[in-house]
C-alpha cells in the first residue's frame, strides 16, 4: 500500500512527468527505466487510454478501493496522502496543473506576477518585535510567526529573538517591503455547494485557517501577507521573491468561510461538519474506518459556464463539461491483498497500491487494465543524526552503502519502481539539474551497494568511538505496507551481513507511525525510520522537506537534520531575484545540494515509486496522474489534459 502510506506536503508541487512509455506493460517500463535506452516517447503513460468524447457513456457509480482510513477532510491539519485524496474530488483550488506540472488558472479566471522585488529577509528587521525565547528556544507567541531574523533562527532559552509576525507584515506591506505580489483575478458565478457564491471573502478565510495549523510551516516558508481587493481580487506577497511562487503561494483548497472559521479539526464530517467545497462531487455520508461516498455535484460551476469558458481549454468541441460518472464511493480495504480479492470478486472497480507481484497478475489478465507512470512518491531512511554515534557522516555513508537498491526493486518490487541513484526523480529534472545524466553518472557512486566500503567506513567509526561490534541498532517502519515491510527487512539483513551490526525491526500501525515519527522528539530516539513521501513537480520538495530545520517535527524531517549552512543552500536555490529570473542559475545551485546531500548522507533514498492503478476493462479512458493524492480527481475529469473516464458495462 504504498500510495495509501505516505505522508504528503501539500507545497510540493508539479514539474514533469515521464509520459514516455506507450502501451507496453508496466514491467516493460520498469526495464526502460532500468536500462540503457532511454524510453521512447508517447503522448499516453502506460496502460492509459484516449477518449474519443462521442463514445463516452455517462452516468454509473465508480467503486474505488483505497488503502487507508481517511484521517481529516481538514486539509490544513491532515498530512497523509489518503486524507488528501478523500478531500480532492469535494474542495478545488485557485489553480490547477497537468499531469506535465504546467499551472493553469482555476477558481481564479486568472493570475499574474505582477510585482517582483529584491529583498532579503533581514529587509524586514525594522517590522519585527523581540521576544525572548523559553524553554528549549520555543518563542511563547500565539500568531503566526513569518521571518524570523536570520541571525536568531536557532535560539537558546532566555535569547531574545527578533520576529516577524502576520500583523506586523501588514506594516512591512503598507511600506511596500515585500519579495513579489501575484495577483489573482477570481472568477465570478463559482458556487459552492451549499449555493453560496465563492468570493475573496472565502480565499482570505481559507488562508487564514492554514496560520498555527499542521501545514503552516510550509505555506509560511514563503508567504508573506495576504488581502482582498475587492470581491474578486486576492494579492498574495511572498517573503521573497520565489521561483515557485505562482504554484506555492495561493491556499491548498478554498473553503466557505463558515467552514474555514472553524476550531482546528473540526471542518470534517465526524465531527458534525459536512466538507462543503465547489469540486465535481458532493460529500453524501461516511462510516469511519468504512467508507465514504459521494453523489455528483448537479450545480457544479464547469457544467454551469462550459468548459469552454476556460479561457486556456483548446480540445474537442464534444468534450463533456464536467465528470460524466454519477457516483463515487470509497472502500476503505487496509490490506492490499483483501483489496486485491475485492477488484477480483468485482466488489470494486479500480485501487492503488498493491503490491508488486500481484500487479504482474493482473497485468497479464484481459479483464483488468494497469496504468502507471513514474511519480515524485519516494522511499527513504534517516539515520538518528543527533545521536551518537550516527552524528558521524561516515556512519550513515556506511549505511547507505548497505541499501540493497536494486535489490529492493527487482526482488521487492519486482521491477515496479527504479533505483534512486540522484535524489531527484525525472518528474522534477526540469528545474533541478543541468545534466540529469551527468549528475547519476556524478553521484551514482554514493549510493551503490558495497559492504566492502561500508565495513571500513564504520569500523573506522567504531573505533575512534571505542564500540565494540555488533552494534545494536533499531529500524522502525508502519505495517500495514507488505513491500515497505519487506524492504525494511532487506536492509536489515544486508547490515547483520557484515558483522557489525544488531539490528531488531519494530512496526507500527499507520496513523501510530506517522504521529511517532513527526514528533520532534522522535530524532533523539537513536533509530533509523522509514517512511514514504509523496513529493512534487518541484525539485525543492526532495531536498527542503527532509533537509531543511524548519521541517523538523513536521513533514518530514524525521532525524532533525539542522544546519545553517544547507538551511540557506536550501533557500538560495528557490527564493532570490537570481533564481526566480534566471532557471539555469537555479539548476546549478540545486546540482551543487545534491552533492552535499550525498556527503551528509543524513538520508537515504532508496527508489522512485511508479504510481500504478488497476481497474477493470469496463472503467474507460484512464489517465495516470503522477501523485497518489491527486489520481482520482484528475482521472475523473481534468480538461487541462483532455481527461475524463467513464464506466462502459
Amino acid at each position: 500500500m504504498v500510495q495509501d502510506t505516505e505522508i504528503s506536503s501539500p507545497r510540493i508541487n508539479r514539474r514533469r512527468v515521464l509520459q514516455s512509455v506507450g502501451a507496453a506493460g508496466v514491467v516493460g517500463l520498469a526495464g526502460c527505466l532500468e536500462g540503457d535506452e532511454p524510453a521512447e516517447e508517447d503522448d499516453t503513460g502506460i496502460g492509459e487510454e484516449d477518449v474519443d468524447p462521442g463514445e463516452i457513456v455517462e452516468g454509473g457509480t465508480l467503486r474505488v478501493g483505497i488503502g487507508a482510513n481517511a484521517d481529516s477532510f481538514d486539509g490544513p491539519y491532515s498530512t497523509d496522502t489518503t486524507s488528501t485524496l478523500v478531500q480532492s474530488v469535494v474542495f478545488e483550488s485557485l489553480t490547477i496543473t497537468d499531469s506535465e506540472g504546467n499551472l493553469y488558472p482555476w477558481l481564479a479566471e486568472d493570475f499574474e506576477v505582477a510585482e517582483t522585488q529584491d529583498i532579503e529577509r533581514t529587509d524586514y528587521e525594522p517590522y519585527m518585535r523581540t521576544v525572548e525565547a523559553v524553554e528549549e528556544g520555543a518563542l511563547p507567541i500565539e500568531e503566526q510567526e513569518i521571518i524570523r531574523h536570520p541571525e536568531d533562527a536557532v535560539p537558546e532559552e532566555g535569547d531574545e529573538v527578533r520576529t516577524l509576525l502576520f500583523e506586523d507584515a501588514e506594516d512591512a506591506v503598507d511600506d511596500g517591503v515585500f519579495g513579489m505580489r501575484i495577483r489573482y483575478n477570481l472568477r465570478e458565478g463559482v458556487e459552492f455547494h451549499n449555493g453560496e457564491e465563492m468570493t475573496a471573502e472565502d480565499v482570505i478565510a481559507s488562508y487564514d485557517r492554514l496560520k498555527l495549523s499542521d501545514n503552516a510551516a510550509q505555506y509560511f516558508d514563503s508567504t508573506l501577507y495576504y488581502e482582498a481587493i475587492d470581491e474578486y481580487t486576492v494579492d498574495i506577497y511572498g517573503q521573497l521573491p520565489d521561483a515557485e511562487g505562482a504554484r506555492e503561494l495561493p491556499p491548498m483548497y478554498v473553503y466557505p468561510k463558515e467552514l474555514a472559521e472553524l476550531p482546528p479539526n473540526d471542518l470534517d464530517p465526524r465531527q458534525g461538519n459536512d466538507p462543503i467545497g465547489t469540486g465535481p462531487y458532493v460529500f453524501d455520508e461516511m462510516e469511519d474506518e468504512q467508507y465514504v461516498e459521494y453523489e455528483k455535484n448537479d450545480n457544479y460551476w464547469v457544467e454551469q459556464m462550459g468548459v469552454d469558458s476556460l479561457d486556456w481549454f483548446e480540445g474537442d468541441d464534444d468534450f463533456p463539461d464536467g465528470p460524466v460518472i454519477d457516483r463515487i464511493e470509497m472502500e476503505i480495504i487496509p490490506d492490499d491483498a483483501t483489496r486485491s480479492g475485492a477488484l477480483q470478486n468485482d466488489e470494486i472497480d479500480v485501487t492503488t497500491g498493491l503490491t508488486r507481484a500481484t500487479l504482474d497478475d493482473f497485468d497479464a489478465s484481459e479483464d483488468f487494465e494497469v496504468a502507471g507512470v513514474e511519480t515524485g512518491g519516494y522511499e527513504y531512511f534517516q539515520p538518528p543524526i543527533r545521536v551518537e554515534p550516527w552524528d558521524d557522516q561516515r556512519l550513515r555513508q556506511a549505511f547507505n552503502h548497505l541499501v540493497p537498491r536494486e535489490q529492493i526493486v527487482e526482488n521487492v518490487l519486482a521491477g515496479w519502481a527504479r533505483p534512486a541513484w540522484t535524489m531527484i526523480p525525472e518528474l522534477a529534472q526540469g528545474a533541478g539539474t543541468t545534466d540529469a545524466q551527468a549528475l547519476e553518472e556524478e553521484l551514482r557512486p554514493y549510493n551503490e551497494y558495497d559492504p566492502e566500503q561500508a565495513e571500513e567506513l564504520a569500523q573506522e567509526v567504531f573505533d575512534e568511538y571505542g564500540i565494540e561490534a555488533p552494534l545494536e541498532v533499531t529500524l522502525e517502519v508502519n505495517a500495514d505496507n507488505d513491500d515497505r515491510v519487506q524492504m525494511v527487512e532487506l536492509v536489515a539483513e544486508s547490515m547483520e551481513q557484515t558483522g557489525l551490526f544488531e539490528t531488531e525491526i519494530e512496526t507500527f500501525e499507520w496513523t501510530t507511525y506517522v504521529a511517532r515519527v513527526l514528533d520532534p522528539e522522535y530524532a533523539e530516539r537513536g533509530v533509523i525510520g522509514c517512511i514514504g513521501l509523496s513529493g512534487t513537480f518541484n525539485p525543492h520538495s526532495f531536498c527542503d522537506a527532509l533537509h531543511h530545520s524548519s521541517n523538523h517535527g513536521a513533514c518530514c524531517n524525521l532525524s532533525g537534520v539542522s544546519f545553517d549552512w544547507l538551511d540557506e543552500m536550501l533557500d538560495n536555490a528557490r527564493y532570490g531575484a537570481e533564481v526566480a529570473e534566471d532557471p539555469d542559475l537555479r539548476r546549478e545551485r540545486y546540482d551543487e545540494i545534491w552533492r552535499e546531500l550525498e556527503e551528509l548522507a543524513a538520508s537515504a533514498i532508496t527508489h522512485f515509486d511508479l504510481q500504478t492503478s488497476v481497474r477493470h476493462e469496463s472503467v474507460k479512458g484512464w489517465g495516470q496522474f503522477p501523485f497518489h493524492e491527486g489520481y482520482l480527481n484528475y482521472a475523473l475529469f481534468a480538461p487541462q489534459d483532455e481527461q475524463v473516464i467513464y464506466i462502459d458495462e
